[in-house]
C-alpha cells in the first residue's frame, strides 16, 4: 500500500489531517490521494510544479530517499533528472491551522544529511501525520515536444513506492525576457539586520558579505520571472553605505567623487552577468531606483536655493553620463520620490500625493532633471510616480511628465480613460497591491499577472517582500503579506533566502501569462479581447474586468477621502470563494488555443 501521492501544485494539505486546507465548498469532500499516473502539461522554457505528500502515521519522519528518473519521449527525447529542484515544505501557524509556505532547498545547509527528518524536527508540527515535498521540474528550450514519462521513486529503509508520471510538452517556448514586469518591491538596507552574519557587520558593504546575501535575492527573483526592486533610501532619505556614489565639494563644484563602490554593488545587475547560470541567462534587471531623493544628492536644507537646483541638475547629469559610459543601456531608471507628508519628515508628498498642492514637487523636480529625462539616446531615464489619491486629476496633467506610472488597483478602475490615455501617450502603467496573505488559497498569488495580461498593463508591484517578521518560522508577519521569501541561516545554515510556494505559483502564473502576450503579439493587439474572456471565465465570467461605477466621494477632494471611505469602495479579491483548481482550468483552455490543436491536453490534479 503506497504511503505517498503525488498531487497538484495548487492544493495544500494539512500535515495533521491529511486533508485539504482550501476552504472552497467544491473542495471539501475532493478526494486528494489518489492512485493514478500524475498527468501535466507545460510549454518549453519553463517550470513544472508539483507535490509529494508523504504519510508518516506509522513512524514518523524518518529518513527517505527521492528519486527521479530521466522523462522518457519519443526516441531519443528525454529531459534529464538532473532538471528537478526538490524542496521540503515547512508549516507556518495561521490561526489555528498549520499552512505550508516556507521551502527549504533539499541536499542544502545544515539539513542536507537528512533533509524531511532535520526539517520536520526543526518545524516541530503539533501532532504532524503528513509532510510535503515541493517539486519543480524545469523543461529546457530545446525539449523536443510530445509525450514524455518517468519515475520518481520514494524510498524509506527496505521499502519504496514508485509513481509513474506523464508529461505533455507543449511547441510554445516561454521567452527568456517578460513582456510583463513583476516588481518585488523592497526598501534598502531591508536585508541586513534580519541575517545574523550581516547585521552587527559595519563592513558589510565594502568586504562583499552584504553584496553576496543580496544578490541571491536578486537571482532568486530573476529564476523566478520578478525583479527584485530595491529602493536605495529611507523616508528621511539617507542612504546605506554602496547605494549611492561618494561625492565631493558643494555648489556648482559638488560631483561623484567616487563610483567605484556603486559599481562593484550593481554593474553585475545592470550588464546581467549576476545571472549567470540561471535558466533564463544573463539578462539585465528591467528596472533600478535611483538614489536621487529630496535629501540627496542635495541637503534638503537648501531647498528653495538656487543652489539646491543646480546640485540635483549636476549630479543627476553625472548619472546618466556614467551610465551611458558603462552601457548600461537594458534598464529603466526611475527618478522616484518616496517621501510621505503624515510621516512628517518633509512637508511635501512625493508618493501617493494626497494634497493637490503637494503636485509642485512633480514641476520642481521634472525641471532639475529634463534635459536628462528627455533624452532618446544613452541609458534610459524615467520619471516614475506612484498615484491613488490624485490619480484622477494628475494623469492628465502629467503625461508627459511622468512616464512611469504605478496606481492603486482599486483606484485606477474610477478613470476607466486614465490607463489608455497614458499608454497612449507612450507611459508605462502599472498597478499595486500586496502579496496575498499565505491562508488565502493559492488562486490570489496567479492573478495579478493573468489580470495584466487581461488589462493590458505593462506590469504589477507588490509593495513589500521581505517584511517577514522575527517569528516568521511560527506565524510571518502580516500573514505573509509582506513577504515571499524567508532567511535561511538561523535555521538552516543557508546564507540567504527560501523561497516560499506563494512565489512559485507567481512564477508559474508569469510563465502562463508570457505565453500569452506572446500569442497576442503573432495574433495583434486586438486578439487581447479573447485572452481578456479567457481569464474572465475563471472569475466573474466577461464582466470581470469592466469598469466599475466609481463611488460618490470621488467628486470631494481627494484629501477628505479616509481610509474607511476607500475600504468601502474596494471590490472583494476575485479569487475568493473560488477553488484554486481554476487555475489549471485556464491552462487546459490556453494550451488548446495556442498550440491550435483538436485533442485535449489533459491536466489532471493527481
Amino acid at each position: 500500500m503506497k504511503r505517498s501521492w503525488l498531487i497538484t501544485d495548487m492544493l495544500r494539505v494539512c500535515p495533521q489531517s491529511g486533508q485539504t486546507l482550501e476552504t472552497e465548498e467544491e473542495l471539501r469532500n475532493q478526494p486528494i490521494f489518489v492512485d493514478r499516473p500524475f498527468r501535466s502539461v507545460s510549454p518549453r522554457n519553463a517550470y513544472v510544479s508539483f507535490q509529494i505528500i508523504l504519510d508518516m502515521t506509522a513512524d514518523g519522519p524518518e529518513e527517505i530517499d527521492i528519486l527521479p528518473e530521466l522523462l522518457r519521449g519519443e526516441g531519443d527525447a528525454g529531459i534529464s533528472a538532473e532538471e528537478y529542484s526538490l524542496y521540503v515544505q515547512w508549516y507556518h501557524l495561521i490561526g489555528k491551522r498549520y499552512y505550508p509556505d516556507g521551502l527549504v532547498p533539499w541536499g542544502q545547509g545544515k539539513t542536507a544529511g537528512s533533509p524531511l527528518a532535520s526539517v520536520s524536527r526543526l518545524n516541530a508540527v503539533s501532532h504532524q501525520q503528513y509532510a510535503g515535498i515541493w517539486m519543480d521540474l524545469f523543461v529546457p528550450a530545446d525539449t523536443t515536444p510530445g509525450e514524455y514519462s518517468g519515475t520518481i521513486t520514494i524510498r524509506r529503509g527496505a521499502s519504496a513506492d514508485r509513481h509513474e508520471w506523464q508529461l505533455t510538452v507543449l511547441k510554445a517556448i516561454v521567452p527568456d525576457e517578460s513582456t510583463i514586469t513583476a516588481s518585488l518591491n523592497n526598501y534598502a538596507d531591508s536585508i541586513s539586520w534580519k541575517f545574523a552574519h550581516l547585521e552587527r557587520r559595519a563592513e558589510r558593504y565594502r568586504d562583499g558579505s552584504y553584496f553576496a546575501v543580496e544578490k541571491q535575492f536578486y537571482r532568486m527573483s530573476h529564476e523566478h520571472r520578478t525583479v527584485f526592486h530595491n529602493l536605495p533610501y529611507s523616508h528621511d532619505g539617507r542612504i546605506p553605505e554602496s547605494f549611492a556614489p561618494v561625492l565631493e565639494g558643494a555648489g556648482k563644484s559638488l560631483r561623484v567623487k567616487d563610483w567605484s563602490l556603486f559599481d562593484e554593488h550593481f554593474s553585475a545587475y545592470l550588464d546581467g552577468s549576476a545571472f549567470k547560470g540561471t535558466k533564463r541567462g544573463e539578462i539585465p534587471i528591467p528596472h533600478m531606483y535611483l538614489p536621487q531623493n529630496f535629501h540627496w544628492p542635495a541637503d534638503y536644507i537648501k531647498f528653495g536655493l538656487k543652489g539646491y537646483a543646480t546640485e540635483f541638475s549636476n549630479v543627476f547629469r553625472e548619472f546618466y553620463e556614467h551610465f551611458t559610459e558603462r552601457g548600461w543601456l537594458s534598464t529603466r531608471f526611475e527618478l522616484f520620490f518616496n517621501h510621505k507628508k503624515r510621516y512628517k519628515l518633509f512637508p511635501y508628498d512625493g508618493d501617493e500625493t494626497r494634497f493637490i498642492w503637494d503636485e509642485k514637487i512633480n514641476d520642481i523636480f521634472y525641471g532639475f532633471a529634463s534635459d536628462v529625462l528627455e533624452r532618446k539616446d544613452g541609458a534610459r531615464f524615467i520619471f516614475r510616480t506612484d498615484s491613488s489619491w490624485n490619480y484622477g486629476l494628475h494623469y492628465g496633467k502629467y503625461a508627459d511628465v511622468i512616464r512611469h506610472w504605478v496606481v492603486n488597483r482599486n483606484i485606477m478602475k474610477w478613470y476607466p480613460e486614465g490607463q489608455s490615455y497614458l499608454q497612449s501617450r507612450g507611459c508605462l502603467f502599472w498597478y499595486y497591491l500586496g502579496a496575498q496573505p499565505i491562508d488565502h488559497n493559492l488562486l490570489g498569488s496567479a492573478i495579478a499577472p493573468l489580470a495584466s495580461v487581461a488589462q493590458g498593463l505593462n506590469g504589477f508591484v507588490l509593495w513589500n517582500n521581505v517584511d517577514w517578521g522575527s517569528d516568521w518560522h511560527r506565524t510571518p508577519a502580516s500573514n505573509g503579506k509582506t513577504a515571499v521569501f524567508y532567511p535561511g541561516d538561523r535555521l538552516f545554515d543557508i546564507p540567504g533566502p527560501i523561497p516560499t510556494i506563494r512565489l512559485k505559483v507567481l512564477r508559474n502564473a508569469m510563465q502562463v501569462s508570457e505565453c500569452m502576450e506572446k500569442w497576442i503579439r503573432d495574433h495583434g493587439e486586438p486578439s487581447r479581447n479573447e485572452m481578456t474572456r479567457l481569464v474572465g471565465s475563471i472569475l466573474d465570467g466577461d464582466s470581470t474586468f469592466d469598469w466599475p461605477e466609481p463611488p460618490a466621494f470621488i467628486d470631494r477632494p481627494p484629501y477628505e477621502w479616509t481610509n474607511e471611505l476607500l475600504s468601502e469602495a474596494s471590490p472583494s479579491a476575485l479569487h475568493i470563494g473560488r477553488s484554486p483548481l481554476l487555475f489549471e482550468q485556464l491552462k487546459h483552455r490556453l494550451w488548446r488555443i495556442i498550440e491550435g490543436e483538436a485533442r485535449e491536453c489533459l491536466i489532471l490534479t493527481s
